[in-house]
């Protein structure tokens, strides 16, 4: 019996010391074992169907191998295996820098001025035609000093003569015309109209002359001046001016050439 007794002794304390090697493992973190780890990354939306209206990213959460919907700010119409976090950022304005096409003037302005002239009779034409006052100018292509003058004469012709302006016809104070210096032309200039050298730069009032720049001194000063005086005056009072300056040459030309020509010789008197 007394053998029984300490066997059972032994067991009891065999049996507590197991307990409380059990409580106190219990109570200790194990060292060992799968670590659960949580990553966080940021993704553009999967879908460009995605229907948000708003600039927004996608934050997918993965905690270890399992998954949880969160918080979902917008709805996608496309279907999706993953499961994300929808946050949603301050909608930003883009300002994109247009060139401003500032439209060009509608209008277009084209000078007319009169260079078929290459005869007497169609001199004689033009003036008789209009009771305007004419300027004339006399040029040659190679000549320099005729290229000066000729854009004063474009300038001003621009500025007082006849134009076309969205395809209608202006009429101007003045009338223009040019008359080039060729080979065919010179017997016209020089003999018959006695143009002396070249630019020259006439006025006429009908087919009395009215002002005569010739040679290397000619001048659109004295044109312009000319003009600014005989603004105001009436077709009757630049007549009476033109005929007081006109040096007869272009009217003894037409008068010579009236009784020269077949019809005067046919005529019955």
């Amino acid at each position: 019996m007394v053998i029984s007794s300490a066997t059972v002794t032994c067991y009891s304390v065999l049996y507590l010391l197991i307990c409380i090697f059990s409580v106190c493992q219990s109570f200790t973190s194990p060292s060992t074992g799968t670590t659960t780890t949580a990553t966080t990354r940021i993704v553009a939306p999967a879908s460009a169907s995605t229907t948000t209206t708003a600039a927004q990213y996608q934050l997918q959460s993965t905690v270890g191998e399992t998954q949880t919907q969160t918080q979902t700010t917008s709805t996608s119409t496309s279907p999706s295996t993953s499961t994300t976090l929808l946050l949603e950022r301050p909608q930003l304005t883009v300002v994109r820098k247009h060139t401003i096409s500032i439209p060009k003037p509608s209008k277009r302005r084209k000078i007319l001025v009169e260079d078929s002239i290459s005869s007497l009779s169609e001199l004689k034409y033009f003036l008789e035609d209009d009771e305007r006052p004419v300027v004339i100018k006399f040029y040659a292509k190679w000549c320099k000093k005729c290229q000066q003058i000729g854009r004063q004469f474009d300038r001003l012709a621009m500025e007082m003569g006849d134009c076309i302006v969205d395809q209608q016809m202006i009429d101007g104070d003045v009338r223009f015309a040019a008359i080039e210096y060729t080979p065919e032309s010179q017997d016209f200039l020089t003999n018959e109209l006695q143009i002396q050298g070249l630019p020259t730069i006439q006025m006429y009032v009908g087919t009395r002359k009215l002002l005569d720049e010739s040679g290397k001194g000619s001048s659109m000063k004295n044109i312009i001046n000319e003009l600014d005086q005989i603004e105001d005056m009436s077709h009757e009072e630049l007549l009476e001016r033109a005929e007081a300056a006109d040096d007869g040459v272009l009217s003894s030309l037409i008068e010579e050439s009236f009784y020269d020509s077949p019809d005067f010789l046919n005529e019955e008197w």
